[in-house]
Protein backbone atom coordinates (compact mmCIF):
# COMPACT_ATOMS: atom_id res chain seq x y z
CA UNK A 1 0.00 0.00 0.00
CA UNK A 2 1.30 3.47 -0.97
CA UNK A 3 1.97 6.25 1.03
CA UNK A 4 -0.74 8.34 -0.83
CA UNK A 5 -3.25 5.33 -0.15
CA UNK A 6 -2.93 4.65 2.99
CA UNK A 7 -3.23 8.07 3.93
CA UNK A 8 -6.66 7.52 2.33
CA UNK A 9 -7.82 4.69 4.13
CA UNK A 10 -6.85 6.82 7.50
CA UNK A 11 -9.20 9.36 6.51
CA UNK A 12 -11.94 7.37 5.49
CA UNK A 13 -11.65 5.54 8.70
CA UNK A 14 -11.80 8.37 10.50
CA UNK A 15 -15.01 9.69 8.22
CA UNK A 16 -16.37 6.31 9.33
CA UNK A 17 -15.63 7.03 13.35
CA UNK A 18 -16.73 10.61 12.94
CA UNK A 19 -20.44 9.42 11.30
CA UNK A 20 -20.86 6.24 13.67
CA UNK A 21 -20.53 8.71 16.65
CA UNK A 22 -22.80 11.30 14.92
CA UNK A 23 -25.36 8.74 14.77
CA UNK A 24 -24.88 7.51 18.69
CA UNK A 25 -24.97 10.73 19.80
CA UNK A 26 -28.19 12.30 17.56
CA UNK A 27 -29.72 8.89 18.60
CA UNK A 28 -29.30 9.69 22.52
CA UNK A 29 -30.62 13.55 22.00
CA UNK A 30 -33.49 11.96 20.09
CA UNK A 31 -34.15 9.29 23.33
CA UNK A 32 -33.83 12.34 25.96
CA UNK A 33 -36.08 14.35 23.46
CA UNK A 34 -38.95 11.34 23.08
CA UNK A 35 -39.12 11.57 26.95
CA UNK A 36 -42.06 12.78 28.26
CA UNK A 37 -42.55 15.26 30.12
CA UNK A 38 -43.06 14.79 33.79
CA UNK A 39 -46.74 16.46 33.90
CA UNK A 40 -47.99 13.71 31.80
CA UNK A 41 -46.81 11.02 33.56
CA UNK A 42 -48.04 11.84 36.53
CA UNK A 43 -51.30 13.00 35.20
CA UNK A 44 -51.60 9.36 33.79
CA UNK A 45 -50.53 7.72 36.95
CA UNK A 46 -53.77 10.05 38.77
CA UNK A 47 -55.79 8.75 36.30
CA UNK A 48 -55.11 4.86 36.73
CA UNK A 49 -54.93 4.88 40.06
CA UNK A 50 -58.54 6.72 40.02
CA UNK A 51 -59.57 4.01 37.87
CA UNK A 52 -58.13 1.23 40.37
CA UNK A 53 -59.87 2.66 42.96
CA UNK A 54 -63.48 2.89 41.69
CA UNK A 55 -63.14 -0.83 40.20
CA UNK A 56 -62.07 -1.79 43.80
CA UNK A 57 -59.89 -4.54 42.69
CA UNK A 58 -58.46 -6.64 45.32
CA UNK A 59 -56.05 -9.64 45.56
CA UNK A 60 -56.62 -13.19 46.00
CA UNK A 61 -57.78 -14.07 49.73
CA UNK A 62 -54.31 -16.20 49.99
CA UNK A 63 -52.17 -13.22 49.37
CA UNK A 64 -49.59 -13.30 52.52
CA UNK A 65 -46.91 -10.63 53.84
CA UNK A 66 -43.84 -12.36 55.31
CA UNK A 67 -42.41 -9.40 58.04
CA UNK A 68 -38.68 -9.90 59.20
CA UNK A 69 -38.14 -7.26 61.72
CA UNK A 70 -34.38 -7.11 63.22
CA UNK A 71 -33.22 -5.06 65.57
CA UNK A 72 -29.92 -3.58 64.49
CA UNK A 73 -26.42 -2.16 66.78
CA UNK A 74 -24.89 1.06 66.01
CA UNK A 75 -22.72 -1.51 63.11
CA UNK A 76 -25.51 -2.54 61.71
CA UNK A 77 -25.28 -5.74 63.17
CA UNK A 78 -28.32 -7.92 64.07
CA UNK A 79 -29.19 -8.15 67.30
CA UNK A 80 -32.37 -9.35 67.63
CA UNK A 81 -35.10 -10.97 65.12
CA UNK A 82 -38.75 -10.99 64.90
CA UNK A 83 -41.11 -12.90 62.39
CA UNK A 84 -44.83 -12.10 61.41
CA UNK A 85 -47.08 -13.04 58.85
CA UNK A 86 -50.06 -11.46 57.60
CA UNK A 87 -52.91 -12.46 55.49
CA UNK A 88 -53.74 -9.22 53.27
CA UNK A 89 -56.50 -7.82 50.91
CA UNK A 90 -55.60 -4.34 48.58
CA UNK A 91 -58.94 -2.68 49.07
CA UNK A 92 -58.23 0.74 46.63
CA UNK A 93 -54.72 0.13 47.10
CA UNK A 94 -54.74 0.40 50.79
CA UNK A 95 -53.72 -3.07 52.34
CA UNK A 96 -56.08 -4.28 54.84
CA UNK A 97 -53.95 -7.09 56.52
CA UNK A 98 -54.70 -9.95 59.56
CA UNK A 99 -51.88 -10.83 61.99
CA UNK A 100 -51.86 -14.81 61.97
CA UNK A 101 -48.63 -15.91 62.81
CA UNK A 102 -45.79 -14.86 64.94
CA UNK A 103 -42.16 -16.70 64.53
CA UNK A 104 -43.98 -19.35 62.89
CA UNK A 105 -46.98 -20.37 65.11
CA UNK A 106 -50.49 -19.65 65.41
CA UNK A 107 -51.78 -17.10 68.02
CA UNK A 108 -54.26 -17.83 70.62
CA UNK A 109 -56.95 -15.65 70.89
CA UNK A 110 -55.90 -13.54 73.54
CA UNK A 111 -52.66 -12.86 71.46
CA UNK A 112 -53.93 -12.17 68.53
CA UNK A 113 -56.10 -9.68 70.04
CA UNK A 114 -53.10 -7.39 71.99
CA UNK A 115 -51.07 -7.90 68.50
CA UNK A 116 -53.84 -6.43 66.50
CA UNK A 117 -54.63 -3.34 69.33
CA UNK A 118 -50.71 -3.05 68.92
CA UNK A 119 -50.55 -2.92 65.06
CA UNK A 120 -53.63 -0.22 64.79
CA UNK A 121 -52.27 2.17 67.07
CA UNK A 122 -49.15 2.40 64.91
CA UNK A 123 -51.12 2.49 61.65
CA UNK A 124 -53.58 5.30 63.30
CA UNK A 125 -50.07 6.93 64.22
CA UNK A 126 -48.74 6.96 60.70
CA UNK A 127 -51.56 6.70 58.62
CA UNK A 128 -53.46 10.28 58.25
CA UNK A 129 -57.48 9.95 58.92
CA UNK A 130 -58.16 11.34 55.45
CA UNK A 131 -56.51 8.34 54.19
CA UNK A 132 -58.36 5.79 55.77
CA UNK A 133 -61.73 7.68 54.79
CA UNK A 134 -60.05 7.98 51.33
CA UNK A 135 -59.56 4.32 51.26
CA UNK A 136 -62.75 3.41 52.90
CA UNK A 137 -64.76 5.76 50.03
CA UNK A 138 -62.55 3.89 47.21
CA UNK A 139 -61.01 7.02 46.61
CA UNK A 140 -57.24 6.82 44.87
CA UNK A 141 -54.87 7.08 47.35
CA UNK A 142 -52.10 8.49 44.00
CA UNK A 143 -53.82 12.35 44.08
CA UNK A 144 -52.76 15.52 42.59
CA UNK A 145 -52.59 16.73 46.53
CA UNK A 146 -49.95 14.27 47.27
CA UNK A 147 -47.52 14.82 44.00
CA UNK A 148 -47.94 18.27 43.96
CA UNK A 149 -45.99 18.11 47.25
CA UNK A 150 -42.74 17.21 45.16
CA UNK A 151 -40.91 18.55 41.77
CA UNK A 152 -40.20 15.30 39.28
CA UNK A 153 -37.80 15.38 36.96
CA UNK A 154 -37.90 12.66 34.08
CA UNK A 155 -34.13 10.67 33.99
CA UNK A 156 -34.23 7.71 31.40
CA UNK A 157 -36.26 5.32 30.19
CA UNK A 158 -35.32 1.35 31.03
CA UNK A 159 -36.69 -1.96 31.02
CA UNK A 160 -37.39 -3.14 34.68
CA UNK A 161 -38.73 -6.87 34.53
CA UNK A 162 -39.48 -7.01 31.03
CA UNK A 163 -41.02 -3.94 31.15
CA UNK A 164 -40.55 -0.45 30.15
CA UNK A 165 -40.45 2.14 32.43
CA UNK A 166 -39.60 5.69 32.91
CA UNK A 167 -37.73 6.92 35.94
CA UNK A 168 -38.23 9.92 37.87
CA UNK A 169 -36.22 11.71 40.33
CA UNK A 170 -38.45 13.70 43.31
CA UNK A 171 -37.66 15.96 46.25
CA UNK A 172 -39.64 18.22 48.21
CA UNK A 173 -40.82 21.66 46.54
CA UNK A 174 -39.77 24.60 48.47
CA UNK A 175 -42.11 26.50 50.55
CA UNK A 176 -44.90 26.28 52.85
CA UNK A 177 -46.27 22.41 52.73
CA UNK A 178 -49.01 20.88 54.87
CA UNK A 179 -47.70 19.75 58.40
CA UNK A 180 -50.81 18.35 60.28
CA UNK A 181 -49.74 14.80 60.61
CA UNK A 182 -46.53 12.96 61.16
CA UNK A 183 -47.37 11.62 57.78
CA UNK A 184 -47.35 15.20 56.50
CA UNK A 185 -44.03 16.10 58.34
CA UNK A 186 -42.00 12.96 56.70
CA UNK A 187 -43.63 13.39 53.20
CA UNK A 188 -42.10 16.68 53.15
CA UNK A 189 -38.46 15.44 53.77
CA UNK A 190 -38.62 12.75 51.58
CA UNK A 191 -36.54 12.51 48.02
CA UNK A 192 -35.90 9.73 46.26
CA UNK A 193 -36.37 7.73 42.44
CA UNK A 194 -40.04 6.35 41.68
CA UNK A 195 -40.16 3.91 38.20
CA UNK A 196 -43.41 4.02 36.58
CA UNK A 197 -44.52 1.55 34.01
CA UNK A 198 -45.01 3.10 30.47
CA UNK A 199 -47.84 1.00 29.66
CA UNK A 200 -49.99 1.14 32.84
CA UNK A 201 -49.01 4.17 34.77
CA UNK A 202 -48.12 2.32 37.83
CA UNK A 203 -44.86 2.32 39.87
CA UNK A 204 -43.21 -0.47 39.68
CA UNK A 205 -40.49 0.19 42.15
CA UNK A 206 -39.35 3.12 44.49
CA UNK A 207 -36.12 4.14 46.33
CA UNK A 208 -36.79 6.71 48.96
CA UNK A 209 -35.17 8.53 51.79
CA UNK A 210 -34.99 11.37 54.35
CA UNK A 211 -33.47 14.59 53.10
CA UNK A 212 -33.03 15.70 56.75
CA UNK A 213 -33.79 14.21 60.04
CA UNK A 214 -37.85 14.76 61.41
CA UNK A 215 -39.20 15.34 65.18
CA UNK A 216 -41.84 13.80 65.57
CA UNK A 217 -43.85 12.06 68.58
CA UNK A 218 -43.87 8.29 69.26
CA UNK A 219 -47.49 7.70 71.44
CA UNK A 220 -47.28 11.48 73.40
CA UNK A 221 -43.02 10.65 73.68
CA UNK A 222 -40.86 13.36 72.10
CA UNK A 223 -38.59 11.86 69.75
CA UNK A 224 -36.93 12.17 66.05
CA UNK A 225 -36.73 10.05 63.23
CA UNK A 226 -33.25 10.13 61.40
CA UNK A 227 -32.66 7.64 59.02
CA UNK A 228 -35.77 6.59 57.51
CA UNK A 229 -34.72 4.49 53.88
CA UNK A 230 -37.43 2.57 52.05
CA UNK A 231 -36.57 0.23 48.87
CA UNK A 232 -40.08 -1.24 47.46
CA UNK A 233 -40.31 -3.31 44.11
CA UNK A 234 -43.46 -4.42 42.63
CA UNK A 235 -44.97 -6.93 40.06
CA UNK A 236 -47.57 -7.46 37.95
CA UNK A 237 -50.10 -10.43 37.85
CA UNK A 238 -51.50 -12.41 35.15
CA UNK A 239 -55.05 -10.60 35.72
CA UNK A 240 -53.44 -7.11 35.44
CA UNK A 241 -53.29 -6.11 38.96
CA UNK A 242 -50.46 -4.68 40.46
CA UNK A 243 -48.85 -6.07 44.16
CA UNK A 244 -45.94 -5.54 46.10
CA UNK A 245 -42.97 -7.55 45.96
CA UNK A 246 -40.63 -6.97 48.15
CA UNK A 247 -39.63 -3.97 50.14
CA UNK A 248 -37.19 -3.16 52.86
CA UNK A 249 -37.39 -0.21 55.26
CA UNK A 250 -34.54 0.67 57.31
CA UNK A 251 -35.06 2.86 59.94
CA UNK A 252 -33.36 4.90 62.82
CA UNK A 253 -34.85 6.66 65.27
CA UNK A 254 -34.33 8.30 69.12
CA UNK A 255 -37.03 8.47 71.87
CA UNK A 256 -35.84 9.86 75.17
CA UNK A 257 -32.69 8.23 75.60
CA UNK A 258 -33.30 5.37 73.85
CA UNK A 259 -31.82 5.22 70.34
CA UNK A 260 -33.20 2.25 67.61
CA UNK A 261 -32.27 0.78 64.65
CA UNK A 262 -35.09 -1.28 62.74
CA UNK A 263 -34.66 -3.23 59.55
CA UNK A 264 -37.77 -4.16 58.06
CA UNK A 265 -38.07 -6.77 55.04
CA UNK A 266 -41.51 -7.69 53.81
CA UNK A 267 -42.19 -9.92 51.35
CA UNK A 268 -45.67 -10.54 49.88
CA UNK A 269 -46.79 -13.42 47.61
CA UNK A 270 -50.08 -15.62 46.60
CA UNK A 271 -49.91 -18.77 48.11
CA UNK A 272 -49.66 -21.65 45.57
CA UNK A 273 -53.21 -22.92 44.71
CA UNK A 274 -55.12 -19.48 45.75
Amino acid sequence: MTQWSRGWFGFCTVLLLLGVMGEVFSARIQAAEALPKPAEILKRMIDQARLEALAAKEAPPTFEKQTRIEQLDAQGKVTKTEQKLHQVKLVAGLPISRLVKIQGRDLSADELRAEEKKEERIRQKLMSVEVRKMAARKEALVTRELLDRFEFEVKERMVVSNRTTLALTFKPKGGALPERTIRDRLLNKFAGTVWIDEADAVPVRLTVGLVEPVSIGWFGVLGSLSQCDLALERRRLPDGLWMNARQVLLIHYRKLTTTKRLRITEEDRVKSGG
